[in-house]
């Protein structure tokens, strides 16, 4: 029987705009404490980050017009959402990605 690996937050690699939170000390001292790997991303450009163009809007979509009485129940609801999305949209969602970087390098930014 092959035994699985954990996944830890090394394995991952980070992709974040360049909002005051994500570059705030207690953020980028943990992240180089784990060793994660950043893909940097251009100053003033937070349209590029993926989750800004396909995640945040599909999340935002599903949850029109609905309400929740706490946070744990809102939690439980985009979790959901997120979970339901089949990975081949997810790896499409990198494809626009890939195609909006290079659309902002052809130009200048």
């Amino acid at each position: 029987m092959e035994k699985r690996g954990r996944t830890t937050v090394r394995d991952v690699m980070l992709h974040h705009d360049n909002a005051a939170p994500h570059k705030a000390g207690i953020v980028t001292e943990y992240l180089k404490k784990e060793r994660v790997k950043l893909l940097p991303h251009p100053p003033y450009s937070p349209d590029l980050a993926p989750c800004d163009f396909y995640l945040f809007p599909k999340i935002k979509q599903e949850l029109s017009g609905r309400s929740f009485d706490s946070i744990e129940n809102l939690s439980r609801a985009i979790q959901a959402i997120v979970d339901g999305i089949p990975k081949e949209q997810y790896y499409r969602s990198f494809d626009s990605w890939k195609n909006q970087l290079k659309k902002c390098i052809e130009v200048g930014g």
